[in-house]
């Protein structure tokens, strides 16, 4: 006859469980781990150059919304056709300040499920 347990919490999982069908036998252990992939020290880590790449993407996309939004209202004509058409765009320039109020919303709603989840 094989003993049902009830489903473990997952704050639990890393207690071992009152009664165990392993608890005779020292090969398998009593808890749950996770197991990390260890990198060999011959490879050579190139993480760092993501994030640099993920900064560097970070600014341009700021310095460039910023110009859109803000900068390029007292900027005169250029004569170039990019930088007059967001000089002159009367959409674009407000999109990102109206869907701030959207942001505010996923943002909360994003919090509450992972509440929900992590104390559930």
């Amino acid at each position: 006859m094989s003993t049902m347990h009830r489903r473990r919490s997952s704050k639990s999982i890393l207690l071992p469980r009152a009664s165990s069908n392993y608890s005779g036998n020292m090969h398998h252990p009593l808890y749950a781990r996770r197991t990390m992939a260890h990198l060999s020290e011959t490879i050579p880590d190139n993480t760092y150059l993501w994030g640099y790449a993920l900064i560097a993407a970070t600014a341009i996309m700021f310095i460039s919304s910023m110009y859109a939004l803000i900068g390029s209202k007292y900027v005169p004509d250029t004569n170039n056709k990019i930088l007059d058409w967001i000089k002159h765009d009367e959409y674009y320039c407000l999109l990102v300040p109206i869907t701030a109020i959207v942001y505010v919303y996923f943002i909360v709603w994003n919090w509450m499920g992972m509440k929900f989840f992590r104390h559930n």
